[in-house]
């Protein structure tokens, strides 16, 4: 799957030291026009995470709903 090109880097970027448990989430290097920057993004739904999803998706992955589904599938 391609990933989207849709980055808004006020309300995308994370750290890229973030990590989670979640096997969906990835971090991934995100070149901008000055620098180079990190997003998360969601394997289940194919979409790069906001800052606050990204949290989430850190902290309570094993409750992800995404993720619930994914894995039925």
């Amino acid at each position: 799957m391609s990933k989207p090109r849709e980055v808004y880097l006020p309300v995308h970027v994370i750290s890229c030291s973030e990590k989670s448990e979640c096997p969906y989430f990835e971090v991934v290097e995100y070149r901008g026009e000055v620098e180079a920057t990190c997003v998360a993004f969601c394997k289940a739904t194919g979409k790069y995470l906001t800052k606050s999803f990204a949290r989430k998706c850190i902290a309570s992955w094993e409750t992800c709903p995404f993720k619930q589904i994914t894995d039925s599938q």
